[in-house]
């Protein structure tokens, strides 16, 4: 948990799920371990996990960690305390590669969004949809957004835990470009909030249009994704 109590999202699952644990040892005794990364999702010279045992120094356990396994960089929240004291205290090279945001207020929409479950011919898609946007998700609520009589987008969401659900959302090709994506999020957050979930959400960049799309929508970051390598 971090700020926010905020779980880690289903991309940072996958991506720590699909790691490998090595052991990093002094004398013989256990004093972290590392989880390096598949190659998948982030480049396989990347931990992705760093865990020390209680007293042990973290920047000297970080760089035995990177020596032993031969990599180049760690993968880290910014929330995670830990990791982010050892980078710094080694000098790591901190880049931000994501970010997670949380809803915090409803927004101002100028467009109505109503949502319904899909269509057989709406199915017919999601499949792949779901691959290309959601690829972390394991069983995602899929919803068809509309605005008007068009079928704008798709909302898929997927509980975290017992509190925090996190949200996707894809505006289908014809309909980009005109802050439906804005309208999509704000709808779908004020209505699960109004059940008492929480919703979080995260990008795999740092700007752009997903990031816009968030804050218009009353998205506020949590903290980023960072990278840190040896300079």
């Amino acid at each position: 948990m971090y700020i926010d109590q905020l779980p880690d999202l289903s991309r940072a699952r996958l991506v720590r799920a699909r790691s490998r644990g090595v052991a990093i040892r002094d004398g013989g005794r256990a004093v972290a371990v590392a989880f390096v990364a598949d190659g998948a999702l982030l480049p396989a010279d990347t931990l992705v996990r760093f865990e020390v045992t209680e007293g042990e120094d973290a920047a000297r356990r970080l760089a035995d960690a990177l020596a032993a396994t031969g990599a180049r960089s760690l993968w880290f929240y910014g929330g995670d305390e830990t990791a982010r004291r050892a980078a710094s205290e080694l000098d790591l090279q901190l880049r931000p590669v994501g970010a997670a945001f949380v809803h915090r207020m409803d927004a101002s929409r100028s467009e109505r969004v109503t949502f319904r479950p899909p269509s057989q011919r709406d199915r017919e898609t999601l499949p792949e949809l779901t691959a290309d946007h959601a690829p972390a998700f394991k069983a995602p609520q899929a919803e068809i957004a509309e605005i008007g009589p068009d079928a704008v987008g798709l909302t898929l969401t997927e509980p975290l835990d017992q509190r925090w659900t996190e949200l996707r959302i894809v505006v289908y090709a014809p309909h980009r470009g005109r802050g439906f994506g804005s309208a999509m999020f704000a709808a779908a957050a004020d209505r699960m909030e109004a059940t008492g979930r929480r919703v979080c959400a995260a990008i795999e960049s740092v700007e752009g249009r997903e990031r816009a799309a968030l804050e218009t929508a009353g998205f506020r970051i949590a903290d980023y994704y960072f990278t840190a390598t040896k300079r």
